[in-house]
């Protein structure tokens, strides 16, 4: 049982705000419920935090990290049963991405990081970059639709392959941490767990 990440963007729907009262709680929830599958102990490492999109503030990012698949499987049951309607009230799914990768790893501590997806590991000075390629649609997970919300992406065969890299961001404008193809989401942390 090797550890995953998963990285999932969404976009705040009309009218909806990142601090409205009722969304914070309800992230607040969700954000437990995920760190009482992986690391209980609120004096722990995060493993679970949701960013805002700099550059386009209506699009949030959450990374969240877990031992195993199957723990994945068990939280994200859950998850769906009790918090996606609540959630799909504020939100709407824009793509789902896994890869191999602890997310102890990732420089999920910071307060801001760059996340690149693109067709090769991102080159960068400075600071390194973690990543690895997206798996989400080799997932038994993916494959049966287990929770009704993160099927195959829109328009993508889901053959494509995808290098996804978090990296520290200092906000220093080093255009070098960018894919020459891909996307680009530079990272406000909202919240961790």
């Amino acid at each position: 049982m090797a550890p995953i990440t998963k990285l999932w963007l969404c976009a705040l729907k009309s009218g909806q705000s990142v601090d409205s009262p009722s969304f914070t709680q309800l992230l607040s929830e969700i954000l437990e419920l995920c760190s009482s599958y992986t690391n209980p102990d609120p004096k722990s490492p995060q493993m679970h935090v949701m960013y805002q999109v700099v550059d386009n503030p209506s699009q949030l990012l959450m990374i969240t990290g877990y031992q195993s698949q199957e723990l994945n499987t068990q939280a994200d049951k859950v998850y769906a049963e009790k918090y996606l309607q609540k959630m799909f009230e504020h939100v709407q799914h824009v793509w789902l991405r896994q890869v191999d990768v602890d997310v102890s790893t990732l420089p999920i501590d910071r307060e801001r990081v760059l996340v690149t997806c693109g067709e090769a590991p991102v080159e960068q000075s400075g600071a390194k970059g973690v990543g690895g390629w997206d798996v989400w649609q080799q997932t038994q997970q993916a494959k049966h639709n287990e929770n009704g919300a993160q099927g195959v992406r829109e328009g993508k065969s889901g053959e494509e392959k995808v290098w996804v890299q978090v990296s520290a961001w200092d906000e220093s404008g080093d255009e070098s941490a960018e894919p020459a193809t891909g996307e680009t989401f530079r990272l406000r942390k909202i919240m961790g767990r």
